[in-house]
């Protein structure tokens, strides 16, 4: 219907061009440059291995027969924050930030006829306790610089890909305390300590369903090489005489999956998410075990860490 002298002035189709973004999709997928930044609240549990200190024997003969008692970290919560920039033709470049910390306590008390089987000490010195107590501490930073690419498939669906760089320092702490028998206030502290760097990547999805809400999935892949620091300290009479007071430091690559799913509401320059989500960090610490009483066996146990809970998110682009 265009009449021919007018149709110089009608600019060629952009065969790259998906159409509008509608503005449900827009902080996922940004039609313009400028700044963005998300802040989460995150409410995780950490698990570690290796964290045993104690089997309850219903028995003071030669027997084992107890279950072994394990520490425990408290659910937590913690905070992560990212901000960056939105680039032309969908890419972005971020820095985001992980904090979270915790601790927790046990304890275990032998009934009568009951008797309690240190599981830290160096065997032969403080073999056999009364009661014990467990104190653990995590805490846990993770800085990442991430570029990233945004593809708009359709009006409803978006996926972004990212990789960058990672850098993690990780501290891990069980205190333990035994009396009674062959204890006269025993401790125990083993601690590992991780501090490495290395790559990542990644792709998070946005479906939108309707009117703005839409399901969120996030998976990240990174392997980390640093440094793991485990130290173990062992005393008896109030810290009057030391058993074992070592450490054991070794580098090495650890591996690193992380997965998240959830939804949320999304309109214009506004969005907020809530989900579940679980990162597993493979082998990251290896405490030190002695496993006779002269001290020239020694065993260090791999342990993976892991962390897992809610997280609420909210963002705002510019």
């Amino acid at each position: 219907m265009t009449p021919p002298e007018f149709t110089d002035l009608i600019p060629p189709p952009d065969p790259h061009a998906h159409g509008h973004t509608p503005g449900c999709l827009t902080p996922s997928a940004p039609q313009h440059a400028g700044f963005y930044g998300t802040a989460e609240y995150l409410l995780f549990n950490v698990r570690s291995g290796s964290l045993d200190y104690a089997q309850l024997n219903p028995t003071s003969g030669l027997a084992i027969a107890g279950p072994i008692q394990n520490a425990t970290f408290d659910v937590g919560s913690g905070v992560r924050a990212e901000l960056g920039y939105h680039f032309e033709k969908g890419w972005d470049l971020g820095f985001g930030y992980t904090y979270f910390n915790t601790h927790g306590t046990e304890s275990v008390t032998a009934g009568p006829g009951q008797v309690i089987l240190p599981t830290l000490t160096r065997p032969g010195l403080t073999d056999t306790a009364l009661t014990g107590t467990a104190a653990t501490s995590f805490n846990y930073n993770v800085y990442d610089v991430i570029v990233g690419k945004r593809l708009v498939f359709d009006d409803n669906f978006t996926v972004r890909a990212f990789g960058g760089v990672r850098l993690a320092q990780i501290n891990q702490r069980l205190d333990t305390l035994y009396n009674g028998l062959d204890a006269v206030n025993a401790a125990v502290t083993s601690s590992s300590r991780f501090s490495g760097a290395g790559g990542l990547v990644g792709a998070e999805a946005v479906l939108n369903v309707c009117g703005g809400f839409h399901g969120y999935a996030r998976a990240t892949g990174a392997l980390i090489t640093g440094k793991s620091r485990n130290a173990l300290l062992e005393t008896n009479d109030g810290n009057a005489t030391t058993y074992v007071n070592t450490q054991f430091s070794t580098r090495k690559v650890v591996p690193v999956a992380s997965i998240a799913v959830g939804g949320g509401w999304q309109y214009r320059t506004v969005s907020i998410r809530a989900g579940y989500e679980v990162t597993n960090w493979f082998g990251l610490t290896e405490p030190v075990r002695y496993t006779d009483d002269v001290g020239s066996q020694i065993d260090t146990r791999p342990s993976n860490l892991s962390l897992e809970g809610f997280f609420v998110q909210f963002g705002l682009a510019f």
